[in-house]
């Protein structure tokens, strides 16, 4: 049973990673685009899916506390200012969005602009560093004590950080380029598609050497050796997220952005699954104290929790993965004035 809620912890991880990703990516092209019709266009672009996008990190949050208290307790501890500033991106993304909508004033705008755009880059560049740090190894101690956070300073950090801001700008060119009509409806449509296609292009190669920059880096880091109990898997899949995000670029640059979202896609959610292959069947390694490790079994919550919660919530997975279905399905045309 824990491993059936690890695998359902690491879809929603997944699921986020990939559909509120395209919220990320949206954010970090902003600024790139002229003037507040543009970046209302972009912004419509991604409105019809933004909620539903958001509800993967809840569940996500949901199954972490739930099935996994331990690592919930031992990660935020351990890499406290990182998960802080997570936590307050993703608070401020979501404010910046909802409360962008509510303005006309210009000079307001472009404040919440740059909030959704600060946000979305702290939320990209901090997701990828705390992934390397999970690879990396975090300073536990048995007890629930820790030594002082060390895993978040270093090359590969911030190589991972880096590689995880360009494959979101990547993943948010690509869908506004297919998303964003060029329909006169929709203001200056073409044009948004042009630089979104062009920040697209040149954002998915530059992902693909940071990838592999990163990938260098954590070879030679003994920490990452030390910690990854499965290091062909993880080279694997690093080339593979290296891969899709080359296939983007080719994608675009063929003019096939469908093509180039899906691949983007592929690419920003695989790091989620490169981690727990890596580590597998730990969640957590230490770097300070072993015996202070976790592994899916005994980071799970007692048997009797983890079954309470299959009756609760197992009958929700289904109806989740459903609502987002259908929520692409009503919305699957291009936005058109009433999206404005």
């Amino acid at each position: 049973m824990a491993h059936f809620w690890y695998a359902i912890l690491g879809l929603f991880l997944a699921a986020y990673v990939g559909l509120g990703g395209l919220d990320i990516g949206v954010g970090l092209v902003l600024p790139a685009l002229r003037g507040d019709g543009q970046r209302r266009a972009a912004l419509g672009a991604t409105a019809p899916f933004f909620l539903g996008n958001q509800v993967w990190i809840v569940a996500a949050g949901g199954v972490l506390f739930a099935a996994f208290p331990r690592v919930e307790g031992e990660l935020f501890t351990a890499a406290y200012p990182l998960v802080a500033a997570l936590v307050l991106a993703l608070v401020g993304l979501g404010a910046g969005v909802q409360l962008r909508w509510r303005t006309a004033a210009a000079k307001t705008g472009r404040g919440f602009d740059a909030l959704i755009t600060g946000s979305a880059l702290v939320l990209a560049v901090g997701a990828g560093a705390l992934l390397a740090a999970l690879l990396t190894g975090l300073p536990l101690r048995t007890g629930g004590g820790h030594a002082p956070v060390s895993a978040l300073i270093g090359g590969f950090p911030l190589a991972a950080g880096l590689a995880g801001g360009a494959l979101a700008l990547a993943h948010g060119a690509a869908y506004l380029s297919w998303r964003v009509s060029a329909d006169p409806a929709v203001v200056d449509g073409a044009s948004i598609a042009a630089t979104a296609r062009r920040i697209g292009a040149a954002a998915a190669p530059a992902a693909a050497a940071l990838v592999a920059v990163a990938a260098w880096v954590a070879a030679a880091d003994v920490r990452v050796r030390s910690a990854v109990a499965h290091p062909v898997a993880a080279v694997a899949l690093a080339g593979a997220v290296a891969v899709a995000a080359l296939l983007a670029r080719l994608a675009l640059r063929a003019d096939r952005p469908a093509l180039a979202v899906m691949a983007t896609g592929v690419a920003v959610a695989l790091p989620v699954v490169l981690v727990a292959a890596a580590l597998f069947p730990h969640v957590l390694v230490s770097t300070a104290d072993p015996a202070a490790s976790r592994t899916v079994t005994d980071a799970a919550a007692g048997a009797p929790t983890l079954r309470l919660l299959a009756w609760l919530a197992g009958p929700v997975l289904p109806v989740l993965v459903a609502l987002q279905v259908a929520n692409w399905w009503l919305f699957r045309r291009r936005p058109d004035a009433r999206c404005r």
